[in-house]
């Protein structure tokens, strides 16, 4: 290994994924975060949504940093069960259940809908998985290069369709306004939001819902920040907290208190800052993020909750206050309204509210989609500065929290490649452990 450490700039949920990664892999990892918490946007009580679509990236962290994810959580009474389905409430005053499994699907769908509009849903979401086959490809499990956008992928994808292309073809006003949220809920605006985005449907029939529990009771997702922040203590990583970086050069970490020699950088910071960093460097991502704006990101509310004499999303009454039954879910309500979406995550004893309809732009929570070029303007895995790599919710991956793992993950890559010489990628059957 290289007798100077790998700079991670920034505390973000990437950059503590390929902080742990990289400390696995006996390298010494210095973790600069400017403010006192680990885990950036995410950090706020009741960011990080409680309800889990593609746990994957989670388990391959943390298998991928030393202990299992179910044994991790085993150790500390957690665990990641089934979540129920979503209950989705719109402007016309119905409600819709919509189940993962792919039969229970269609037979509440044919019944809320009838059978035509449930066979066009069914339709577009396999449709949607054949895209999400070729999507894992660009920027997800492998590195996104421009040239990587070919013809061929391009026609794969549908790049010539927005979400609200499919929402207006879909011919049925609540499925089009469950197709609208998928951009909404990733803080873009339908009409500019290549179709594609709308996968995530797709994959939470394929790979279901999921919630973490503690003792059999929900517990919110921020639990997990604090077992990836005891990996990093575990893993020795150096994690200098309150102290701000204030320019990265090839080589070279700057803050107030002197400079840092690195073998390697990963900043895991937001573009904007990434480039107020390496001023006047890298002209080219200048120039594209000039294109670029914030996503919009929700007002986030937490509360208190009280069960007894709730009444559930189901019409079943509880005035249980046990770990079974209601109080022992996660119950999902989205709000789709003219203005936008309101998501509702109810535990025992807390509701957490994500209000996109008043949201304002953030750059933590990565960047605006405004059409399909916008993939080509996000920051590449190799930044322009030698030995200086990107990983955040910009990244080509997207800015869901399971993306944004795996943007790490393929920084994690990357630099150890580069460092080493050795290919330890998924792909790579000898690699692996």
């Amino acid at each position: 290994m290289n007798d100077h450490p790998v700079a991670v700039v920034g505390a973000s949920l990437a950059g503590l994924a390929v902080a742990a990664r990289l400390a696995k892999q006996g390298h010494r990892v210095v973790l600069f975060e400017a403010s006192d918490v680990l885990g950036g946007r995410w950090a706020r009580p009741g960011a990080l949504p409680p309800v889990f679509t593609l746990p994957a990236p989670w388990r391959d962290l943390f298998r991928k940093s030393g202990r299992a994810f179910d044994v991790e959580l085993a150790r500390t009474g957690h665990a990641l069960v089934p979540a129920p389905p979503a209950v989705h409430r719109f402007d016309d005053g119905t409600s819709l259940v919509l189940p993962t499994d792919r039969g229970e699907q269609w037979t509440a769908l044919s019944a809320a809908w009838g059978s035509p509009a449930a066979i066009r849903w069914r339709d577009l979401l396999d449709l949607l998985d054949e895209r999400w086959q070729v999507l894992r490809r660009l920027g997800l499990e492998d590195e996104f290069l421009d040239s990587d956008l070919t013809s061929r992928r391009r026609v794969a994808l549908g790049l010539t369709r927005t979400v609200e292309h499919l929402a207006r073809g879909i011919g049925h006003p609540q499925a089009a306004a469950l197709l609208r949220s998928t951009a909404r809920r990733i803080g873009s605006d339908p009409a500019r939001t290549p179709g594609f985005v709308a996968v995530r449907l797709a994959l939470e029939r394929t790979f279901g819902r999921w919630q973490l529990t503690r003792d059999e009771r929900p517990v919110p997702a921020s639990d997990l920040l604090e077992l990836l922040t005891a990996r990093l203590e575990l893993r020795r990583v150096e994690v200098r907290a309150g102290e701000p970086v204030t320019a990265l050069r090839s080589g070279v970490v700057v803050t107030a208190s002197g400079q840092l020699v690195v073998s390697a950088t990963v900043s895991a910071v937001n573009p904007w800052e990434h480039l107020r960093l390496v001023t006047p460097g890298e002209r080219t991502l200048r120039r594209r993020t000039s294109w670029t704006r914030p996503a919009v990101a929700p007002q986030i509310a937490v509360s208190a909750q009280q069960r007894v004499g709730f009444t559930t999303d189901y019409g079943v009454e509880t005035n249980s206050l046990s770990s079974t039954g209601a109080d022992a879910r996660v119950d999902e309500t989205v709000e789709h309204t003219r203005s936008g979406v309101r998501v509702r995550y109810r535990l025992p004893d807390q509701e957490i509210v994500h209000d996109f309809t008043s949201g304002s732009p953030s750059p933590g929570f990565g960047t605006r989609w405004t059409s399909s070029r916008t993939w080509l303007r996000m920051p590449p895995l190799r930044a322009e500065t030698a030995r200086v790599f990107t990983a955040s919710a910009s990244s080509r991956g997207g800015n869901d929290p399971w993306a944004q793992l795996l943007s790490g993950a393929l920084a994690g890559y990357v630099v150890h490649e580069t460092l080493t010489g050795a290919d330890i990628r998924p792909t790579n059957k000898a690699a692996k452990p």
